[in-house]
C-alpha cells in the first residue's frame, strides 16, 4: 500500500473501521462516522471495506486468473472482473457507490459556507476534509491546481489554502508553508480567475470592486434575445444566477482575527495596499486556459461604469427580487440539491442571507451538502455532483448483457437491483413553472432522481439497459417494474433534445438542446474552461443517443418511421464530425480513444464496419496508430487541452478497453493487433479479479480532469465478453 502524503508528515486521521455509507432507494449517499460502533450490529457493507482497504473486504480467489497464466482465458478475466465488481454493489439501493473526484475548487463551497454562517464542521469531517488537501498537494511544489492531476494554479492553491486555515491548519505547518511558497511564486491570490476571486470576496478576503461583473439584470431581458441566461449551458446559468445575486449585494462576512491573518499570508504586498479595482482581468498565466475576449473586456468596462454611476434603486430591486424568486425555483427542482456543487453552495448562501442560518430552508442546505461530500482512502471530498449512480448502473446491466453473464445465476442478484433503481429513478415530475427548464418527465439524469437534470446520454443509456432485462425470459418477473408507456415518454424527452432547428443540425448535446448562437462563447467570463456558455453539440452524447435509439427501434413500434430519420441525422452529423485524420474528439473522457469507441458503436448500431465504412475504417486505423509497445493504449488528459493526441506515460486498461471495444465492434480484420491488448487487460488484473486505478479516465470543460472509479471494471469486462463472443474457440 502506497504511503500517503498525511501519513508521512503524521496528520491526525480517522479510523477506516468507523464509517458507514449509507445509500437509499433514490441512490443517495451520505458517510456516517460512528465512534462508538458496535461492529456485529452494524457491520460495513462490501464496498465500503475495499473502498477504506480494510482486511476484512472478501477477496475472490477464483481457479483460474492471472497467477495461473497456462490457463487463465479472456473469458475467465471477464468473469472475474464481474465477479469483483458485483461485490462493489449496495444491497439497499443496487448503486455502484465512487467517489467521483478530481476538480479541487468544489469543497469550498462547503466550508466557505458554513464557515460564514457559524456552522461547525463534524470534527471527522474536518480530519478528513485536511487529509485529502493535503493528499492532493502537488509532490513538488506543494500547490493544488484547477484538478487533481493538475499543475499548481492560483485558483486552486489559494482555495485550498484557505479552507486549511478555515478547517484549523496553522500557517506555520509545513503544508501551508510549501503552499504560501507557490502561492506568492505565482504573484499570489491577486492572480486567481473569476470564481476565486468570488469566494475569496464573499469571505472578505478580497473586494468586490476588483470582480468581474455579474450582472442580475440579464433576467430582465426579453427571453428571445440569445444573451438570455434562460439560453445558457444550464450549470452557467446555474452558478451565475446566485453568483449574480451575491455580485449584486456585494456580500462579505464579518472580518475577525482569523480572517485577518490570512489576508496577511495570501497575497505578495499587505493587503490595504492593493487597489482591487485595478485587478478584475488580473489572472495568472498558468490558470489561464481561456482568455477574455474583446467584447468580453468591453461589456465589462461598461457594466462596471453601470454599475457604479448609473443603476437605478428599483432596477437594483427588482433584479435581485428576480434572481431570488429562480433561485427558490432551482431549489424547489432538485430538493435543495441544486444541479453541482458549486451552484448549490451559492443558492446556499443566497439562502442563509434571505432567510438565515436557522431556517428551515437553510437546514435542509445542511442535509443535501452530505449527498456530494464523499469519504475515500485519501481522505474526504466534496464530489462533482452527487454521484455518478444512473450512468453506472446502466452500463453494468448492458455490459453483463454483452459479456453474456447478466444471465448466469450468480449475477442476477446484481442485474435486479440495477435494474429496479434504474425504473425507480425515472423522472416522473415536471419542474416549477417559469425556471427556464424543459419537460423532463419520462427521462433520466446522470446521478439520481432527487438531482432532477436531464441528461441526453443518460436518458438513452438507460432505456436501452432497460430493454434489455426486459427482454429477457430469466428476469420475466420483474419486467412490469416499469411500463412501456414510461419508455414512450422517455423517447419522447430523448427526441425532443436532438438540435433540428438552426444550430448543429442532427447531433445531440448534454442537458437540453442548443438554445443559443456558439459565438457566445465569446462573453465566456470563467477564464478556466471551455465552451460553458451555451449547450454545445457532442460526439458522446450523439453516439450514446443512437445506441438507445437504434435499441429501442429494433424492439419497439413506437414513432417507428420518425426515429429512423433522427438515426440518420445523427449518423451524419457523427460522420461529419469525423477529423480528417479518422479520430474524433471527446470532451467527456480522456480523449480521442474515448469519443472513437462511442462514434465506432454508434456505427456498429447501424451496420457499418471496418469492410463497408470509410468511417469506421479511418477510425479504426487512427486508434490502431496510437498502440504502444506493450500492446495498450494510453491518452493524457493533455488531448483534452491541446486538442490533439498526447500519449500518457504508460499504457492504460480503461482506455485499452476503450479502443478494443471499437475495435472488436468495428469487425477489425487484424486479430492479433487485438490479441496484445487483451492480453495487456488479462496481465493488468489481479488474482482476485480487480483492475486498480491508474489514471484520471473523465474531463469536463476540456480542462477539468475527474475519475470515473466504476469504469476500470465496467469497460474491462464488455471488451472481455465481446472479445470472448467473437472469437469463441480462437480466443486467447
Amino acid at each position: 500500500m502506497t504511503e500517503l502524503y498525511s501519513d508521512t508528515i503524521g496528520l491526525e486521521k480517522t479510523n477506516p473501521k468507523k464509517w458507514r455509507l449509507r445509500t437509499d432507494q433514490l441512490g443517495r449517499e451520505s458517510w456516517e462516522y460512528l465512534p462508538n460502533v458496535d461492529p456485529t450490529r452494524d457491520p460495513q457493507s462490501t464496498f465500503t471495506q475495499w473502498l477504506l482497504q480494510d482486511d476484512l473486504f472478501p477477496y475472490p480467489t477464483p481457479e483460474n486468473s492471472s497467477e495461473t497464466p497456462e490457463t487463465f482465458t479472456a473469458k475467465d478475466a471477464c468473469h472475474n472482473g464481474a465477479s469483483f465488481f458485483k461485490l462493489l454493489q449496495e444491497p439497499e439501493s443496487g448503486i455502484f457507490p465512487c467517489q467521483y473526484k478530481g476538480p479541487m475548487f468544489m469543497t469550498i463551497g462547503y466550508v466557505a459556507v458554513n464557515y460564514i454562517a457559524g456552522v461547525e464542521i463534524p470534527e471527522h469531517e474536518r480530519i478528513e476534509l485536511m487529509r485529502y488537501i493535503v493528499n492532493t498537494a502537488h509532490p513538488v511544489d506543494g500547490g493544488w491546481g484547477l484538478h487533481s492531476v493538475d499543475k499548481s494554479t492560483v485558483f486552486g492553491t489559494v482555495l485550498n489554502y484557505v479552507i486549511l486555515r478555515l478547517l484549523g491548519l496553522s500557517k506555520d505547518h509545513e503544508v501551508c508553508v510549501r503552499a504560501r511558497k507557490t502561492l506568492h511564486r505565482l504573484g499570489g491570490a491577486i492572480g486567481a480567475p473569476h470564481w476565486g476571486k468570488s469566494w475569496l470576496s464573499l469571505l472578505n478576503l478580497y473586494k468586490w470592486e476588483g470582480v468581474n461583473p455579474a450582472p442580475p439584470e440579464t433576467w430582465l431581458l426579453p427571453y428571445k434575445l440569445p444573451i438570455h441566461p434562460g439560453r445558457w449551458w444550464v450549470h452557467t446559468r446555474a452558478v451565475y444566477l446566485p453568483l449574480s445575486y451575491l455580485s449584486l449585494t456585494r456580500f462579505q462576512c464579518e472580518l475577525n482575527p482569523l480572517l485577518e491573518e490570512i489576508r496577511s499570508e495570501i497575497y505578495t504586498k499587505p493587503f490595504d495596499s492593493i487597489d482591487f479595482s485595478k485587478h478584475r482581468n488580473t489572472v495568472c498565466g498558468v490558470d489561464l486556459y481561456y482568455p477574455h475576449s474583446k467584447v468580453l473586456d468591453v461589456a465589462n468596462d461598461c457594466i462596471v461604469f453601470y454599475e457604479n454611476y448609473v443603476r437605478p434603486k428599483y432596477i437594483y430591486e427588482k433584479s435581485k427580487k428576480t434572481v431570488y424568486s429562480l433561485i427558490k425555483k432551482e431549489i424547489q427542482n432538485t430538493d435543495s440539491l441544486c444541479i453541482a456543487p458549486v451552484n448549490q453552495a451559492f443558492c446556499a448562501l443566497v439562502t442563509y442571507i434571505e432567510e438565515g442560518a436557522h431556517s428551515m430552508a437553510f437546514e435542509k442546505f445542511q442535509y443535501r451538502f452530505k449527498d456530494a461530500l464523499f469519504h475515500g482512502p485519501q481522505g474526504m471530498t466534496v464530489m462533482g455532483t452527487n454521484g455518478v449512480q444512473t450512468w453506472d448502473c446502466a452500463f453494468a446491466i448492458q455490459y453483463l448483457f454483452m459479456a453474456n453473464l447478466a444471465e448466469l445465476p450468480e449475477f442476477n442478484d446484481l442485474v435486479t437491483k440495477a435494474y429496479k433503481f434504474l425504473c425507480r429513478s425515472q423522472f416522473d415530475t415536471e419542474c416549477v413553472p417559469n425556471s427556464f427548464r424543459d419537460k423532463r418527465v419520462g427521462a433520466w439524469g446522470f446521478s439520481t432522481k432527487t438531482q432532477g437534470y436531464t441528461v441526453s446520454d443518460c436518458t438513452a443509456e438507460s432505456i436501452k439497459a432497460i430493454i434489455m432485462v426486459r427482454n429477457s425470459e430469466v428476469f420475466k418477473e420483474i419486467h412490469n417494474e416499469i411500463t412501456d408507456e414510461r419508455l414512450y415518454k422517455g423517447i419522447d424527452v430523448l427526441l425532443s433534445l436532438q438540435n433540428i432547428d438552426n444550430f448543429e443540425y442532427g447531433s445531440f448535446a448534454t442537458y437540453e438542446k442548443i438554445k443559443a448562437p456558439l459565438f457566445m462563447e465569446k462573453l465566456n467570463p470563467a477564464e478556466v474552461f471551455g465552451n460553458i456558455m451555451v449547450e454545445y453539440p457532442y460526439v458522446e452524447c450523439t453516439d450514446s443517443s443512437v445506441l438507445g435509439l437504434t435499441y429501442f427501434h429494433k424492439h419497439y413500434q413506437y414513432r417507428h418511421d420518425e426515429i429512423s430519420r433522427r438515426i440518420k441525422i445523427a449518423i451524419d452529423y457523427l460522420k461529419s464530425s469525423q477529423q480528417e485524420d479518422g479520430s474524433w474528439y471527446g470532451c467527456w473522457g480522456i480523449c480521442f480513444t474515448y469519443a472513437g469507441m462511442f462514434a465506432i458503436e454508434a456505427l456498429h448500431s447501424i451496420g457499418e464496419t471496418y469492410v463497408n465504412s470509410q468511417y469506421v475504417k479511418k477510425g479504426c486505423d487512427f486508434l490502431v496508430s496510437k498502440q504502444m509497445d506493450d500492446g495498450g493504449w494510453g491518452e493524457s488528459m493533455k488531448s483534452s487541452e491541446l486538442h490533439n493526441y498526447v500519449h500518457s506515460d504508460n499504457s492504460l486498461v480503461v482506455q485499452t478497453a476503450w479502443t478494443l471495444i471499437a475495435l472488436i465492434l468495428a469487425e477489425y480484420p487484424n486479430k492479433t493487433v487485438i490479441d496484445k491488448g487483451i492480453q495487456l487487460l488479462k496481465d493488468r488484473q489481479t488474482k482476485h479479479g480487480e483492475w486498480k486505478f491508474e489514471s484520471v479516465e473523465g474531463v469536463f470543460n476540456h480542462s477539468c480532469a475527474i475519475e470515473y472509479p466504476s469504469y476500470r471494471f465496467l469497460f474491462p469486462v464488455k471488451a472481455l465478453g465481446l472479445y470472448t463472443k467473437m472469437y469463441k474457440d480462437t480466443s486467447i
